[in-house]
């Protein structure tokens, strides 16, 4: 295969030219300083380009879609242009020159740095761009960012890389790298120094002025050309940075480590001015330098299979994928106004790395075998799970698509689930009888599958949360054949995000503070990769019978628990040393906390149930044992449930958003309903109920100013005492996106307001303070109506505080007295409950008082359980004249006193 070079001038007028290729391959935008760009149809030739007016002097071109690309200009301008319909728009604009730009989240955000201290995140996706900022202490030279892992790299002036990662909307620096690129910065000057460049070319090579293309550009020089941005490989996982001494530098991305550098044969070698690593396969890195010479290296082999020298003086190159072949073209841009193009350079075959790797784990038919063959998790989840082996299963996997809205058979017809569709009903009964409807017999199906708590599906992208809860995130990328996983943290003082390549498709995880662990649920591999280096990894495999999925893994410091489809319970012990096995009924998602592990169960035939438990090292005791769940499942009716996701049930069936247990120990659950159930009382299984302390759903109408809204959404991490942790989603989606939200703060609120009573309220108050002539300037025009978060009458809030502060400290005084102080402020915390709860009641009372309704006064006094608070109430009702109430509440103060002498 001889390569063929194409050299086409695009630009008549000259002048520098940068070059971008859309993710759909068939696309390159060639923009040049002097105004102008133009797209080219790679894959038609011979089509004329479409010609647009840009502005002028140029630093960087990307495209965001195969309809439009993003320029940046010396003069601080920022734009996005559509090629399909002609249009522009200025998307920012700054003081000082911007150096370069890259597209971060699938184009979805465009990140700009240049010589303002500041690096820019501007979002692309909405009707009006928003912009962030984050403060940094250099002046920018170059930027890129790997998709796959989430990482921007930023090049500063000074020769430092820093790499931040972009799973959050706020830009975190994880990493640091000194002494490795060039120093350089900037020379916008127009006088000598560009001249004295431009002769002394002209000197070098004077044999062949004939033939060169001079550049006559007063920008051209070496500062302006020389390249300090780091290249990504296509996984994320490896990135190149062009060194001070002339080579390229090939680091891991999992500790930041060298692991290659690679050197040019050139005579005389000089600085990079661009660094590409191949779009397929990152086998090949692909480099050009100040003396305009191409060189193309196998870097895992750190062997050089190709090099060229060109006349022209080049700018900036890009990989090109020949369609329906692994055959890779190498496009070049110049300052000379023309691209080159290397056709049939390389052919691309998979990383050598990875092929070792999974040659040594001696699992290289992970993903083949007809019993657990590969597909995604959404599949996986319509594949029909035929436990009671009544059916023959076929030599091909049938996927029944046309039953996956009712997941849950009704199989004894008590009326739990939605009717049938009647069109549904042939697809899962057996005639076994021609003549009599009594003939039909029902196979209930489940689809058990991987539920993670926080767990989200690939919806429309490429990649999903594997987990998610109060200490951070777990990101997993789909590639061509394997996964990126990477692990990220909320509090970064503490921790440090980490990545690795992931061969085995881990579909379910578990994280904690102390490590992550990682599973397959088919193949049964699980995986513990603790946070600290000091710490080994270990890998187990987990028998699996046939149909047997692995549906749930938690670890904790303690210990490890692995959940199965058919009720196997396995525990180890941090390292992974086997300490039991039990059978239970089929475990859906699972929970820990220390010792202690909460289970959800899902039988066809018996319904949800939990089980809570403690396994220490002295012995296993069971607080609850498959007891009943009371929380509703999706049933796909907009009557019953209106949040009904499609693509989310079909992932999670269950519709369990989160498990976890709250800092003090405590089961909850956030389920379908949106609404967040906590276990009291859970040690005496006569005692125990679950209580629901927070309905988002209502909080999120208050929020919107009394309206029903179905783009916001609450995304469970945690419950920190009177707090839920959580995301609040925007969009139709009701899981988190990409990049993933700063994290929220709900407070927990019983559910005890009604809505059309508050609206009422509302409106009452609205009309009173229009008669009384004292509404703002805001309430009169009707601006604010509805987008202010609704106020909530004082006595129906007080109701929710009394409720509130009774439910919290039962929790509280339950942790108490069986496990101590856990913090060392639960007395002061109980002390301030007591305290909101007497408070509560004494506005009820005097609501109460208020009406002259002594028995209700009389009925709430009861439930004051301080004596300040009686005698508070006692004053209350001799305003209100109520003598008979008084002399009762001074008998219930006197009785109380006798009790406690």
């Amino acid at each position: 295969m001889t390569p063929k070079v194409i050299d086409k001038s695009i630009f008549d007028c000259g002048g520098k030219t940068l070059i971008s290729l859309a993710s759909d391959g068939s696309t390159l935008c060639v923009a040049n300083k002097s105004g102008l760009a133009k797209v080219l149809q790679t894959e038609k030739p011979e089509e004329e380009p479409e010609v647009l007016e840009t502005s002028k002097n140029l630093t960087s071109v990307h495209c965001d879609t195969n309809s439009s690309f993003i320029l940046t200009t010396v003069e601080g301008d920022v734009y996005r242009y559509n090629f399909k319909n002609g249009k522009d728009q200025l998307l920012a604009r700054f003081a000082l020159p911007i150096r370069d730009s890259t597209l971060a989240h699938s184009g979805k955000i465009v990140v700009i740095g240049g010589d303002d201290l500041e690096l820019a995140l501007i979002e692309l996706d909405g009707e009006t761009p928003k912009k962030h900022t984050v403060k940094v202490v250099e002046q920018v030279s170059q930027l890129s960012c790997t998709s796959q892992t989430n990482i921007l790299s930023v090049s500063y002036t000074n020769g430092v890389v820093q790499f931040f990662s972009l799973n959050s909307t706020k830009p975190n620096k994880v990493h640091e790298i000194t002494s490795v690129i060039p120093a350089n910065s900037y020379r916008d000057s127009t006088g000598n120094n560009a001249l004295d460049a431009i002769l002394d070319d002209s000197i070098d090579d004077s044999d062949d002025d004939e033939e060169e293309k001079k550049v006559k550009d007063p920008e051209f020089c070496d500062e302006n050309r020389i390249c300090t941005r780091a290249a990504w490989h296509p996984t994320g996982l490896h990135f190149a940075l062009p060194s001070k001494d002339n080579n390229v530098q090939v680091y891991s991305i999992r500790d930041y480590k060298l692991e290659r550098t690679l050197t040019t044969s050139t005579k005389y070698p000089s600085h990079f001015t661009d660094l590409q690593f191949d779009t397929l396969n990152g086998s090949y890195i692909a480099s050009i330098d100040l003396n305009n010479v191409l060189v193309v290296w196998d870097w895992a082999n750190a062997k050089v299979i190709y090099t060229d020298t060109f006349k022209n003086k080049l700018t900036n190159i890009t990989w090109k994928v020949q369609k329906e072949s692994n055959k890779l073209d190498l496009i070049l841009s110049t300052w000379s106004g023309d691209v080159i193009s290397i056709q049939d350079l390389v052919e691309s075959t998979p990383n050598l790395e990875k092929e070792a790797s999974k040659e040594g784990t001696g699992r290289s038919n992970l993903f083949v075998d007809s019993d657990i063959s590969e597909g995604s998790d959404e599949e996986e989840q319509g594949d029909p799970n035929n436990d009671d082996g009544q059916e023959k299963e076929s030599s091909k996997r049938k996927y029944h698509f046309d039953d996956e809205e009712d997941f849950i058979d009704d199989d004894d017809g008590a009326g739990y689930v939605a009717p049938k569709r009647p069109d549904n009903i042939s697809t899962n009964y057996k005639q076994t009888n021609n003549r009599s409807h009594s003939g039909i017999v029902r196979t209930p199906n489940f689809h058990y599958g991987p539920i993670s708590p926080g767990a989200t599906p690939y919806g429309n992208s490429d990649r999903r949360y594997l987990t998610m809860n109060s200490i951070g995130y777990v990101v997993s990328v789909r590639n061509n054949d394997q996964n990126s996983v990477t692990v990220s943290f909320f509090d970064l003082g503490k921790f440090s995000e980490y990545h690795f390549e992931d061969l085995f498709g881990y579909d379910i995880c578990s994280l904690n503070d102390r490590g992550t662990l990682f599973g397959q649920s088919k193949t049964g591999q699980i995986h513990y990769r603790p946070h600290s280096s000091l710490n080994a990894n270990w890998t187990k495999s987990i028998p699996l019978q046939r149909g047997e999925r692995i549906t749930c893994v938690t670890a904790t410091p303690k210990r490890i628990n692995i959940g199965t489809s058919y009720g196997y319970l396995r525990t180890f012990n941090q390292f992974g040393v086997a300490i039991s096995v039990e059978k239970m009924s089929p475990i859906v998602c699972m929970a820990a906390y220390e010792y202690k592990v909460f289970t959800v169960h899902y039988s066809v035939f018996h319904g949800v149930s939990y089980s809570l438990f403690e396994q220490s090292p002295s012995n296993l005791r069971y607080f609850q044992r498959e007891c009943p769940l009371p929380i509703m499942l999706p049933q796909g009716n907009p009557e019953v449930d209106r949040a009904f996701d499609s693509d989310f049930t079909h992932f999670n069936p269950m519709g369990i958003k989160s498990i976890f247990f709250s800092i003090y120990g405590d089961p909850c659950i956030f389920g379908n309903d949106n609404v967040l159930l906590i276990l009291s009382k859970w040690r005496s299984a006569m005692k125990s109920r679950w209580i629901p302390i927070l309905d988002s759903n209502m909080e999120v109408w208050k929020m919107s100013g009394g309206k029903d809204s179905n783009d916001v959404h609450v995304w469970p991490l945690g419950l920190t005492y009177d707090t839920l942790n959580c995301i609040l989603v925007k969009g139709k989606n009701p899981w988190p996106d990409f990049p993933l939200p700063l994290p929220s703060e709900l407070e927990v609120r019983i559910p005890t307001l009604v809505k059309s009573q508050i609206l009422q309220e509302t409106k009452n108050k609205k009309k009173l303070r229009t008669e009384e002539g004292i509404l703002d300037d805001e309430e009169e025009d009707g601006e604010g109506e509805g987008n202010e978060e609704l106020e909530i009458p004082v006595n129906m809030a007080a109701e929710e505080e009394y409720l509130r502060a009774k439910v919290l400290s039962t929790l509280l005084n339950d942790t108490l007295d069986n496990d101590g102080e856990l913090y060392g402020n639960e007395r002061e915390i109980l002390k301030g409950l007591t305290g909101e709860h007497d408070k509560s009641l004494l506005r009820l009372f005097a609501d109460a008082c208020a009406e002259q309704s002594s028995d209700k006064a009389l009925s709430i006094a009861q439930e004051l359980e301080q004596d300040r608070a009686l005698n508070a109430a006692m004053k209350i009702s001799e305003r209100a004249e109520l003598m008979t109430l008084v002399k009762k509440i001074n008998t219930l103060r006197e009785a109380r006193f006798e009790q406690q002498q």
